[in-house]
């Protein structure tokens, strides 16, 4: 259940994946690249992925309030949910929902817990067995991302505001939570803005951070959280054994 929590958590674009004479891509490998966005100078991928980088590499925490938009492609319903996002490193994050509902998920570096306050339950795992997709261990200070993604400029109705820097992250290697990520990015600090993703049934996960600051000196002490008296805990790495 964790897992699938954790692949709503990560986010990509409100449209299919970008065709590929519509954008142009960056590994590793690949000189810097100029496009036009909708921006009014051109923008060199290769960067803005740099800048991008070093800015996550820098931080040591990270915190902002955010909008998601889940839109479920059978059912045709969206549900809208709004709260505070926190990271720190190493390895943490904590996920503090407001609405429609009170919960939170939260990542201390051991263990991941799912806890739900208007029903007296929480859910537990071990990050052994349920390590955080690439692009969330990304927001979260670990790994570059271009060794995990090809990363190419939308420039077909992108997302975002005027200005801001879209980008597709189409993940290297296959993956059964999504098929494509979008990141939007902020053209002076760097930072994602917007964060979507579309699973492999087409459903949306659209995440818009505001009020984002770095290096604020988060304390330690929000990441650790025990169950209340009367909540029930469910240890999902032990479901089913």
């Amino acid at each position: 259940m964790i897992d699938l929590l954790l692949a709503l958590l990560v986010s990509a674009s409100p449209a299919p994946a970008t065709p590929a004479n519509s954008a142009k891509s960056v590994t590793k490998s690949t000189p810097a690249t100029q496009t036009k966005p909708a921006a009014k100078d051109a923008v060199d991928l290769a960067e803005v992925v740099a800048k991008m980088q070093k800015r996550y590499d820098q931080a040591k925490d990270f915190k902002a309030s955010f909008t998601q938009k889940y839109s479920r492609a059978v059912m045709n319903r969206v549900t809208v949910s709004t709260g505070r996002v926190t990271f720190k490193k190493p390895g943490r994050m904590r996920w503090d929902y407001a609405t429609p509902e009170p919960r939170m998920f939260l990542a201390n570096g051991q263990l991941l817990w799912l806890y739900e306050p208007g029903e007296k339950q929480a859910f537990k795992q071990s990050l052994k067995t349920s390590q955080l997709p690439a692009a969330l261990a990304f927001l979260m200070g670990k790994g570059k991302i271009t060794d995990e993604f090809v990363v190419a400029l939308i420039t077909e109705k992108p997302p975002g505001r005027p200005g801001d820097i879209p980008l597709s992250l189409k993940p290297k290697q296959p993956q059964s939570a999504y098929k494509a990520i979008t990141f939007v990015v902020d053209p002076k600090q760097f930072l994602v803005r917007e964060s979507i993703l579309v699973d492999a049934q087409g459903n949306t996960n659209h995440f818009v951070f505001e009020d984002l600051s770095v290096n604020t000196k988060v304390p330690d002490g929000l990441f650790k959280w025990s169950p209340p008296a009367g909540v029930r805990v469910v240890d999902t790495g032990k479901m089913g054994k």
